[in-house]
């Protein structure tokens, strides 16, 4: 990752400069920069509703990105470790289904354990694809489920040896994970996709002695909630594509459901959040991590509560016994 490249954030700098212009707007949003709403103005301040602007040429377009949001695509990409990167303004949600619908068409069976989050399941109503369900076991202690365990998945590529793909919560929404080297491995022989939800799992590119991401482990694709752990705004995330994935399509696809009037407050956070992880994420997650880890043994010292621990590889084998 080349430091000096992560330092520059396109899209803000773009949305700066623009800002600096003083254009006069006679297009969208219907604020005017908020002398329309002057309510919105004071809620929001000034300088957010300034930078809420549409697509134009100094912007860019999200639909066919040429310019600046292109190159914070190409930044965001160099920085987790993928051939390429998405901005998502609809959030995980969008990149998930988008993930399904660039892999799946009517017919086609993907393996995915049965806690995945209902973006999975609605991607699935509208592509028409078939689910092959692997029932992860159920922590009786914690009453979460847990990872899908490789025989499981190996058992259901066994049985459905023409399914397309195979979908991995990495980790779950209470931060399971399974070995999902192992899961690419195995589908990878098979011929089959795999796509990684990575909803809580921002942290993991950027974090040291933590569980392995979508990427590093040779997923195909990853949804990123840049939002939940990496710092944007609220409905801002990625899509992570490995090598061996046709962008150009996955961007066709992406179009067919998200907005054409990209919120460049959301595109901004994103470019400046991505340069903050590239940046300093590794010391602010080293950081979250000691507290944490103090957190839990404050917790455990109670009595009658468990916090889990942070290594699944050490905890996992602990809450099986």
């Amino acid at each position: 990752m080349n430091r000096d490249d992560q330092m520059r954030a396109p899209i803000y700098d773009a949305l700066e400069t623009f800002r600096k212009k003083r254009v006069v707007p006679f297009d969208v949003p219907g604020h005017k920069r908020g002398r329309g709403n002057p309510e919105l103005a004071q809620l929001l301040g000034e300088r957010c509703v300034g930078l809420d602007v549409n697509s134009m040429k100094p912007l860019d377009n999200l639909c066919h990105p040429v310019s600046v949001i292109r190159d914070a695509e190409r930044l965001a990409a160099e920085a987790f470790g993928a051939a390429d990167a998405f901005l998502m303004v609809g959030g995980t949600t969008s990149a998930v289904q988008s993930m399904i619908l660039s892999v799946c068409k009517a017919g086609d069976k993907i393996i995915l354990p049965r806690n995945v989050h209902k973006s999975a399941i609605n991607a699935l109503v509208l592509c028409g694809a078939v689910p092959v369900y692997v029932n992860p076991e159920v922590n009786s202690m914690l009453g979460i489920s847990l990872g899908m365990e490789i025989s499981q998945v190996e058992k259901a590529i066994e049985e459905n040896p023409d399914a397309v793909a195979v979908f991995v919560n990495n980790p779950t929404y209470y931060g399971i994970c399974s070995d999902i080297r192992s899961i690419v491995r195995l589908a990878h022989a098979h011929g089959m996709k795999v796509l990684a939800d990575e909803a809580h799992g921002t942290h993991l590119y950027f974090g040291k002695n933590l569980p392995v991401s979508a990427m590093a482990a040779g997923a195909d694709m990853a949804a990123i909630s840049m939002h939940k752990s990496g710092g944007s705004l609220t409905q801002s995330s990625l899509l992570l594509l490995n090598t061996g994935v046709n962008g150009d399509y996955v961007r066709q696809i992406i179009n067919l459901t998200q907005t054409t009037s990209a919120s460049y407050l959301l595109l901004s956070s994103l470019d400046i959040s991505r340069r903050n992880l590239a940046l300093r994420g590794e010391e602010s997650f080293a950081k979250v991590t000691e507290m944490a880890e103090y957190a839990r043994e404050e917790i455990n010292s109670i009595g009658g509560i468990l916090c889990i621990w942070q290594r699944f590889d050490k905890w996992y084998q602990h809450l099986r016994l």
